[in-house]
């Protein structure tokens, strides 16, 4: 980058890092949320530490397209999850970016109880109004290493199935209107729910 990364400023109780054994490389314990990593690399980023002149340097630079961990589209909820205030402000930078040309790939990850049901319903419909190019709905990963992090649920059998439904009601609507599903459900939701993985032509 020829410039320090950016870390990341949140503090979500999802996070992977945070998850992590002790004792491995130091690289891994880093948390990045960088924009310019995000276009380079497909790295996931929150935008809860892009503040209005960096927004403008992408808009003028065109970086595009960009992975954004959209995780919740309502904004009460997503500072909840990601324990930051500057979460709530998800949709206004989705619209500003997507209104100056910037593309985008989404991702939500799935904490049940927290951002599924209706909030996940919501957070489709949201995404659906403003146009972008895709959007994974990836499971929360949990492992042995979670000593004093927030209580979360694992994805069971039964979740993942309604999980599964649900996107594809969406799916076939965006299909229908856009020639794409624009929504898909990671492999593990299949795995867990145990069905067949789609064909090639849903992709």
């Amino acid at each position: 980058l020829g410039d320090q990364k950016h870390p990341c400023s949140n503090h979500c109780m999802f996070c992977f890092i945070d998850q992590l054994p002790p004792g491995m490389r130091e690289s891994l314990y880093f948390k990045d949320d960088d924009e310019r990593l995000s276009f380079l690399f497909g790295n996931y980023i929150t935008m809860t530490n892009i503040d209005d002149h960096e927004l403008d340097r992408i808009i003028r630079r065109k970086v595009s397209p960009l992975f954004v961990s959209v995780q919740c589209t309502d904004p009460d909820m997503r500072v909840k999850l990601l324990r930051n205030p500057n979460a709530a402000k998800i949709m206004d930078n989705l619209r500003l970016l997507k209104a100056n040309g910037i593309r985008f790939h989404a991702q939500m990850v799935l904490c049940p109880g927290w951002n599924d049901g209706e909030h996940l319903r919501r957070s489709i419909e949201d995404l659906m109004d403003i146009g972008f190019n895709s959007c994974s709905i990836v499971p929360v990963g949990l492992t042995k290493s979670r000593k004093g992090l927030a209580r979360l649920e694992p994805v069971t059998k039964e979740k993942a199935g309604e999980i599964i439904d649900l996107v594809d009601e969406y799916g076939a609507k965006c299909l229908e209107k856009y020639g794409t599903r624009m929504f898909f459900c990671a492999d593990e939701f299949y795995i867990k729910a145990e069905r067949p993985l789609p064909d090639e032509e849903y992709y």
